[in-house]
């Protein structure tokens, strides 16, 4: 019995090797990539991203470099490896500062909604990809002093265009992760009484999805 259990365990172990490179074939080549469906490349894709946004205007002062969280979405459009894609970002910074002479708690919040295209091309696990666009940014400052609450709390909005490019490694057939740069030239908005310019870098960390 205990010899039969053996040779059982070894035909399991076998039939398991067997089938791993199976699951692998799906990055063997770009032929087979084709003929299974690629959705890395080619199909609709959800990613979520975290990191750091760098503003180049220095009147920012200390709320300079946010927060960020980030959700992209990409859509087939009968063109291969060319989808479209939006996103919605998110970011938030708080720092110490002054507003009329008088020391606040400034805190700082952006929404930005934006579309545009989005390139890729699969190389085994790596999916390198390009991406530009516009996008419509919300931003919102305050001041608070603990001692009479609210100092001042304005907002704006401005328009500008974006380029960004990333590297994707691809952990299975529907799933990746990677690193992601984006570049933001935007038009000036007036917080507080100051005018402010709204180009940035931004660093992210993906994760993501490829839909059916």
């Amino acid at each position: 019995m205990v010899r039969h259990g053996v040779l059982a365990s070894a035909a399991l172990a076998l039939a398991s090797c067997a089938a791993a490179p199976q699951e692998d074939d799906f990055f063997a080549d770009r032929n087979l990539l084709g003929s299974q469906g690629n959705l890395a490349e080619f199909g609709r894709q959800l990613n979520f991203s975290a990191g750091v946004r760098r503003l180049e205007d220095a009147d920012f002062g200390r709320l300079d470099g946010p927060i960020l969280l980030a959700l992209d979405y990409c859509e087939p459009m009968g063109l291969e490896s060319v989808r479209l894609e939006g996103g919605l970002h998110y970011t938030y910074d708080e720092a110490d500062g002054t507003s009329g002479g008088q020391a606040v708690r400034l805190k700082g919040e952006t929404l930005e909604l934006s579309a545009g295209l989005n390139y890729s091309y699969l190389l085994a696990r790596l999916r390198p990809y390009l991406g530009f666009g516009a996008a419509l940014v919300f931003l919102n400052l305050r001041g608070i002093d603990e001692d009479v609450d609210a100092v001042f709390d304005d907002d704006d909005a401005t328009v500008g265009g974006y380029a960004k490019a990333g590297l994707l490694f691809q952990v299975s057939r529907t799933a990746h992760v990677g690193l992601e740069f984006r570049h933001f030239e935007g038009g000036e908005v007036t917080l507080d009484g100051t005018d402010l310019g709204t180009n940035y870098d931004q660093f992210v960390l993906v994760f993501g999805t490829s839909l059916e």
